[in-house]
Order: structure tokens, then sequence, then C-alpha cells
């Protein structure tokens, strides 16, 4: 056992048991995203086949899509501050249960609600806005219970795992579909579900396990050490008066206050006009890589299909790379991943005819599109105040959405009328553009985003 390993006098072992925690604590979150993505992918390809076979258009397709992200933008605006007054454990437990209801309610071979399309559109965006409120419940509560740098490991490597389930998730639903088809593959999304709750019930388990955490005190005890407040208070003569009690909690500010501090802050308003036009460029050219491969360079659905796992390669990478830079890394992260993105897209544009030159640049694209994603989430996640982190991220996640469909609605009508090749040179150079004002986001910038108004003001 090395120096390290132990302390000095006593040699009781300290940091393999952090390690150990740690680890575990890393796996049983890959679980609970692989869980979930799997879920995702089966109800997702198995509600677009039940709209597709009753209507038989593939129009009702895209609706159903259409109304699941609309009612994830109404989720991102109303659900914030549910979660910044409520319990992010509860609301995401919730979202499990709904889910599970409604796989079932359907799966189960009820005939009206599976031969109906209305009954599907409306069951789809029932799970896609529960499904984007668990989320945000997620994102709200991980910084209230890990610290800093536990935070940046544990979302790194769940962005990896993400990546390698999305990967996997369409084998896995194809042949779920196939054994069961029609709504009972719902079952499988439904027990899915299910399994992704319990993992999360042991993942919150291992969290109250984290070594050198301190129990939660009384809510009597009132001193740094709750023990010596019990010895006091036994020792106190009995008619000493009771503590006074704690004052209310003030009123959170309403969501009008907070998008209003995001409006006049200069540093979320750079923040954001960066943001948006990084994830504008970066959904749009992961969105439409399929047509670029199919129309520009001539390939089969079967083939363009299998080139898009380089990109998912490149995620894959990307996640552990946010995971071994730790929050000092952030920052930078938003500079060099964009520029690397906008690298491959411009790659990818040009050269893109040769196939082992495209699998680089669709790699070097995937790892830049994780990488800049990750970091943006994480940098929300350790800046804005900590007790309105619902309705922060709610109003910027509304606003960035709403840009990147927009533009990838447009983004067909230029594939249409220019081609591939211009769509995507102007995308990449655009991305390079962002890399350069990124890189004019400087310390000040960073500080200034930990100090609007609204934030709790620093200790003297």
């Amino acid at each position: 056992m090395t120096a390290t390993q132990q302390e000095p006098k006593t040699g009781r072992t300290v940091l393999p048991t952090a390690s150990r925690w740690l680890t575990l604590l890393l796996v049983v979150f890959a679980v609970l995203v692989t869980s979930r993505s799997l879920s995702e992918g089966i109800y997702d390809i198995a509600f677009a086949n039940l709209a597709l076979d009753l209507s038989g258009l593939v129009s009702t397709v895209g609706l159903v899509y259409c109304v699941g992200y609309g009612v994830e933008v109404v989720a991102s605006i109303a659900a914030g501050p549910l979660l910044d007054r409520g319990n992010p454990k509860t609301v995401l437990v919730v979202a499990y249960l709904v889910k599970i209801g409604v796989f079932v309610g359907i799966g189960i071979g009820s005939t009206f609600l599976s031969s109906h399309l209305w009954a599907i559109v409306v069951a789809a965006a029932t799970v896609d806005l529960v499904h984007h409120i668990g989320e945000m419940a997620l994102f709200v509560l991980l910084p209230r219970i890990l610290d800093a740098k536990t935070l940046v490991r544990v979302q790194g490597v769940g962005g990896t795992i993400r990546s390698a389930a999305e990967l996997l998730s369409p084998v896995v639903a194809g042949l779920v579909i196939a054994l069961l088809p029609g709504s009972q593959a719902l079952l499988v999304a439904a027990g899915l579900q299910v399994l992704a709750l319990a993992v999360f019930a042991g993942f919150i388990a291992v969290v109250a396990r984290q070594p050198g955490s301190v129990q939660p005190k009384p809510v009597h005890a009132q001193g740094p050490d709750a023990a010596t407040s019990v010895k006091a208070a036994s020792a106190a003569p009995e008619e000493e008066p009771a503590p006074a009690p704690a004052p209310a909690p003030a009123p959170l500010p309403s969501r009008r206050v907070v998008a209003r501090t995001l409006a006049t802050s200069p540093a979320w308003r750079r923040f954001l006009t960066f943001h948006a036009l990084t994830v504008l460029a970066l959904s749009t050219v992961i969105l439409s890589l399929l047509s670029l491969m199919r129309e520009t360079f001539d390939m089969s659905p079967a083939r363009a299909g299998s080139f898009l796992a380089f990109s998912t390669i490149g995620a894959i990478i990307g996640g552990f790379v946010v995971a071994k830079a730790g929050p000092e890394g952030i920052y930078s992260s938003l500079r060099w991943a964009t520029a690397l993105a906008g690298a491959g897209t411009l790659t990818a544009a040009l050269l893109g005819g040769t196939q082992w030159i495209l699998a680089g640049a669709l790699i070097l694209f995937g790892l830049g599109f994780t990488v800049y994603l990750r970091s943006a989430g994480l940098l929300v996640q350790l800046r804005a105040p900590a007790a309105l982190l619902g309705t922060w991220h709610g109003l910027l996640d509304a606003v960035i959405r709403i840009v990147s469909a927009g533009a990838i609605l447009a983004t067909g009508f230029l594939f249409d009328r220019f081609g591939g090749r211009p769509v995507y040179l102007v995308f990449g150079t655009l991305l390079l553009l962002t890399a350069a004002f990124w890189s004019t986001f400087g310390t000040q910038d960073q500080h200034n985003l930990g100090s609007t108004p609204l934030h709790p003001a620093p200790a003297p």
C-alpha cells in the first residue's frame, strides 16, 4: 500500500474508499442512463410505427414528432419554477410512473387506445412532456446532491453512455418490434422505465453514502455540530426559553423577473447569443447528416445509416474528455469543441466524397458536438443561482429549442434549393465563427455569470 493510500499514523485507508464510492456512483448512473435511453429509443420508434400503420401517411410521423417538440418547449417554460419550489426527486419519480402507466395502458392491447391516431398522438405528446420534465428534474437535482468535480465526472460519463446507448437503441428497438409487433413493444419500454426507476433509487442511496458526508442535522440543531447542540441543550436549565424560530424563506422571484435578469445581464446575454448560434448549427448538422450522405454523396440508405456510427464514436470519446477535464476545463471546451465540430463539418462538405475522410470528419464532429453540449450544460448547472436553476435552465432551453426548430425547418428548404454541400459550408463556417466568439468570453464574463442581482450575496 502506498503512502497516499493511508493516513500517516493509523494506516486507515481513505482514498480507496472514496474511489470505490465514485466508481459505484458512476456505474449506477451508467445503468440509469442506459435503461432510460433504450426505453426512449423503443417508444420513439414504436409510436412512429403505430402512427404510420394507422394512417399510412409519413406526414403523421412528422406530426407526432412536431407535437412532441412543441410540448417540450412548453415544459421548459412552465416546469422550471415548479422544480425550484418543489422536490426534483418527487417530480422525476412521478415522470417515471406516468410513462409506465401510458406504456402499459397502450401495450396491454387496448383496442381503443392503439387503434385511434389521435390517441397515439396524445400519448406520445404526454410521454414527451413528462420525459422532458423528468430530464429537467434530473438537471436540477444533480448539482444539489453532488459537488462540482463529481458532477462533471457524472455528466461526462453519462454523455458517453448515452451516446453508446443511442447507437445500440435502434438495433434493440428493431428486435423488440419484430418480436412484439404493434403496441406490445411499449411493454418493453415500460419494463425499462421500471428498471430505471429502481436504479434511480439506488443512485440516490449511493449518493447518501458518500465518504465523509455529514448526516442531516435535526431541525432544531443550529450550531456546526449537532451532537454539541444536543449536549448543550441537555445541560441548560429547564426554564431556559427555546430559541426563536428561523425566519420564513423569502419567496422565489417570478419567471418574468428571471427572464428580465437574463436579458439585462451582459454576461448571460452574450452566453445565450453564442450558445444559440452554436446549438443552431450543431443541431442542424447532426439532423441533416443522413440527407447529406444520401443526396450529396449518393450513398444507399443502409450505408448512410452505418456511417452515422462514426459520429457516435466521436460522441463516446467526447463524454470521457468532459469527465477528464473537470470543472476547470468547461470554458476552454466551449471554444475548442466548437472549432473541432466546425472543422469536421467543413471537411465533410469539401472532402466527404472520400469515405475514409468522411468517417474521420464525422468522428471530429461527434467529439466536438458532445463536448460542447455537455460543457454548456455544466456551465449553467454550476453558474446559475442554485435556488432558481429550474427556471433559469427552462428559459434558456426554450429559447434554444425555438431557434433550433426554425433553423432545422429552414435547412430542409435550403437543401432542396442549393444542395447539401453549400449548406454545410455555411454551417461549418458559422461554427468556426462561434468558436471565435467563445474565445472572447473572458474571465470577467465568467465571473459576471455568477454575480447577477438574483445570485446570493458573497459571504463577508
